[in-house]
């Protein structure tokens, strides 16, 4: 059994399981995935002004320039004293004087220095002092965030049920080991009873709806167990039927398993059991019409069952010799399937159906009158739909190995179309008929672990079209270039110059004088007369003869290497779900298939193991559903303030209170943990309406039969079980 505790007599910590609301089972979310980051940046310090700076920087640099400058002058002061001493006192006045002005420029600068210090290291501290606080609110405001965040996620379920859609009337669940359809049935079971009365056909003769009606037991639900065919005389499934009701559930049941049924072979069946129905009158039950076919046969019958009268009409009158020839096989074929029938029904004592009715194939390999018990289980339950009064019920219907003809279930499921009841066909394989029948309703898979049937199941599920990794290229390559050209070449010139100058000139001229002396000759005079002339001629030749040669060599080698590496993506149109991720499935693990309009497929992942309700943060109810986290509020430090607030988490704008925070610290460059760690809290889970310690079922008026009413004892003592001891 999937439920642990039940054998050990705690049921009781499973009743959670019969909370409202019908579910398929769980779904996982991590709730630390929901938790938000604190989305304000770190406040970081403020840069001084460049003014401050600047003026501290000139005033160092100007007091060390004057600094310089005044032991240039004490070195020449020095000099100068050291000079008094041969020329005299003036130099020692000299020195005097520039060693004052040098102090002087000095003390100026120190002045100037110490006041842009001071300046520079009062903003600095200002600036500091605001850092300081601001980071002091911030941390509060983090550390706030952070318990909020912390106390939020502590209180959110991890484990949310899916529920079955209101329009879901039929549901096909394919595959699963024995114990994954039994903890399916379970989780589905026990939270369909507290909404409507269900029917369960266990055909699988694994007994796998004993989970479920031992849960039902421990809650005080109506439970009417009938195991099949080991306790037959205590079953309901003929008891009530008229006649001619009994007739076409028997004629149905016994070509069950030819899917091409002849109906001629039916209508012969038909008429043979109806004519016999009418021979016994009003008391018909399986012993008196197989005692009557007996008759019909001519081989002896030593009960009691029938007088002498009634066996003298049925071998008179009711068929002539040569008809009883003709349908000898025929009646040969029903005496075989009624005569291990004979007890069916007679020890029911008058019980009427329970709220949770449950049909069950018990252990045993399988067999003719099995496989007709089943077959007649399914009318008997098409019956109840049809002519019962009763509030619409849930049918869940687990086929075995060797299932059911697709006519019976498409019957069933336009019955329970008709009445509005809820059908779910739970199929070991997906194959034959189950195949031929997916889609018809909602679909879900369980392990799959044929490989066929995998495929099967892909093709149902789809295909959609998205982009894969399609190529990886990665080259590398080297290129190596070598080259060598030598260049020799000579030249020869040669030249010729003529040149030729003549040169001619010429000069005359004539001069008078006077002059005046005393004496006897007071004036005397004089003239001459010259000429001259000059001719010069020059010729020149000059030849040059010019040799020359060259000779270059130039060499060129280059050396590249490249590498490149490039990814190709491409569209393409695969499964949404892979046969080998079917067959991969756990054993409680559920696809629950969804089509969406437009043609898009959603599939939910669901745990089915009913122990999951032992666990903490387990919700009956769907998860709420959050807006993702934004991309944004996992930027930098740097990126922009985002808001804190989100649906689920109240946070009012940030008041500082006077109520125990985390300690401030002061802020250090690189700090290892900024906020301490909040102080540690025991899970305490929201308040959630669980389900009383005693459910209280739905009250309404049972349906009657002839003879009984509800079931209000325990079901029958499981096989393996101590008399008693129905945990």
């Amino acid at each position: 059994m999937t439920v642990e505790s039940t054998e050990a007599g705690q049921p009781g910590r499973y009743l959670r399981l019969f909370h409202s609301g019908q579910r398929f089972g769980w779904t996982y979310r991590d709730p630390d995935s929901l938790r938000r980051p604190f989305g304000e940046p770190e406040p970081q310090r403020e840069q001084v002004a460049i003014g401050y700076e600047n003026r501290a920087e000139a005033a160092r640099l100007d007091h060390a320039d004057r600094r310089r400058s005044a032991l240039k002058i004490g070195g020449v002061a020095a000099a100068c004293f050291v000079l008094s001493y041969f020329v005299g006192a003036v130099l020692v006045i000299v020195g005097v004087v520039a060693v004052l002005i040098g102090l002087a420029r000095v003390a100026l600068a120190s002045r100037r220095l110490s006041s842009a210090g001071a300046d520079l290291s009062t903003h600095q501290g200002a600036l500091e002092e605001r850092f300081q606080s601001s980071w002091q609110l911030w941390h509060h405001r983090r550390y706030d965030h952070d318990s909020r965040q912390e106390q939020w996620v502590r209180g959110l379920d991890a484990w949310g049920a899916l529920p079955v859609g209101p329009d879901a009337r039929r549901l096909d669940v394919f595959g699963g080991s024995q114990r994954g359809r039994e903890g399916f049935l379970t989780v589905f079971g026990t939270s369909t009873l507290q909404e409507r009365p269900l029917i369960v056909v266990d055909l699988t003769q694994a007994l796998i709806c004993r989970e479920l009606s031992v849960l039902a037991e421990a809650a005080d639900v109506p439970v009417d167990v009938q195991l099949l065919p080991s306790r037959m005389a205590e079953s309901s499934i003929i008891g009530g039927l008229a006649p001619h009701e009994l007739v076409h559930a028997l004629v149905e049941a016994f070509h069950g398993d030819d899917p091409e049924a002849g109906r001629a072979a039916r209508a012969v069946d038909t008429r043979i059991l109806t004519q016999l129905c009418d021979a016994l009158g009003e008391h018909v039950s399986l012993a008196r019409l197989s005692a009557g076919l007996r008759v019909l046969m001519g081989e002896a019958d030593d009960t009691k069952c029938l007088s002498r009268e009634e066996r003298n009409r049925i071998a008179d009158d009711l068929l002539n010799d040569k008809n009883k020839d003709q349908v000898r096989d025929s009646l040969f074929r029903l005496m075989s399937f009624v005569h291990p029938l004979e007890q069916l029904g007679t020890a029911r004592e008058g019980r009427g159906p329970g709220y949770l009715t449950c049909f069950a194939m018990d252990f045993g390999a399988g067999s003719a009158s099995t496989e007709l018990l089943a077959d007649l289980a399914v009318q008997s339950v098409m019956r109840r739909l049809s002519s019962f009064q009763e509030s619409a019920p849930c049918v869940v219907v687990a086929l075995g190995e060797q299932g059911l003809q697709r006519r019976h279930l498409e019957r069933l499921a336009q019955v329970c179309e008709r009445r509005g009841s809820q059908l779910v066909l739970m199929h070991p394989h997906l194959r034959d008929a189950a195949e031929q029948m997916i889609g018809g309703g909602t679909v879900a898979f369980l392990r799959l672990g044929n490989h066929q049937e995998a495929n099967a199941a892909a093709d149902f599920i789809g295909r959609g079209h998205s982009f894969v990794l399609h190529s990886l290229t990665d080259t590398e390559g080297r290129t190596v270039n070598t080259s060598v050209a030598k260049t020799i070449g000579s030249s020869v010139s040669r030249g010729s110059t003529y040149s030729e100058s003549v040169t001619r000139g010429s000069n005359w001229g004539s001069s008078s004088s006077t002059s005046y002396q005393g004496g006897d000759n007071p004036f005397s005079s004089s003239s001459s007369t010259n000429s001259g002339g000059s001719y010069s001629e020059t010729t020149g030749t000059s030849t040059s003869v010019t040799y020359s040669t060259n000779e270059s060599t130039t060499q060129t080698t280059g050396d590249s290497d490249s590498t490149s590496l490039a990814t190709g993506r491409q569209r393409v149109y695969e499964y949404v779900l892979e046969p080998t991720q079917l067959q991969a499935l756990a054993e409680f693990s559920l696809l629950v298939v969804e089509r969406q309009t437009g043609g898009s497929v959603l599939v939910h992942s669901v745990d089915c193991n009913p122990n999951l309700v032992l666990l903490d943060r387990v919700s009956m109810a769907p998860l709420p559903q959050f807006e993702p986290v934004p991309a944004a509020q996992f930027q930098t430090p740097q990126s922009a303030a985002l808001p804190q607030h989100h649906p689920g988490v109240p946070q009012p704008p940030y008041v500082p209170t006077a109520g125990p925070t985390a300690p401030p610290q002061p802020y250090v460059p690189a700090p290892q943990q900024i906020c301490p760690t909040a102080p540690h809290q025991a899970y305490a889970p929201g308040v959630r309406s669980a389900p009383p310690q005693q459910p209280h079922w739905p009250s309404q008026n049972p349906p009657q039969q002839t003879g009984g009413g509800w079931t209000q004892g325990p079901p029958p003592n499981w096989p393996g079980q101590q008399p008693g001891n129905h945990g």
